[in-house]
């Protein structure tokens, strides 16, 4: 799968990056959801997404992508150290996972959502 990982920690996201290629997926990343967005084309398989985010939070970011009929339909994980409350006006992520997580989770995690 082509994986869009928006992630503002540097750790994070080099682990995303390894751990997303040792299972055989390409890893884009992206450092904050502006540049997230940016990043939509060619459109991933799936996006692993952060919620507290500079410049535009994660929750714009499902907000940008659920407006767009272009992106509506990718599948959003939020991996967040927040309390994940989807306020009502936002919907079609497909799974969450709490920060911090055991490393095997994400891998099991992308099986179920992505395929």
């Amino acid at each position: 799968m082509r994986i869009l990982a928006i992630e503002d920690d540097p750790d994070t996201r080099a682990m995303y990056a390894r751990m997303l290629r040792d299972e055989g997926h390409e890893a884009i990343l992206a450092a904050d959801g502006v540049e997230g967005l940016q990043l939509l084309d060619p459109k991933p398989d799936l996006v692993i997404l952060d919620l507290a985010l500079p410049d535009l939070d994660g929750y714009e970011v499902v907000r940008t992508m659920k407006a767009d009929p272009s992106t509506r339909s990718i599948p959003i994980l939020i991996v967040s150290a927040s309390r994940f409350e989807p306020p009502a006006d936002l919907v079609g992520f497909v799974a969450a996972l709490r920060k911090p997580f055991d490393l095997p989770l994400l891998p099991a995690m992308l099986s179920l959502v992505g395929g």
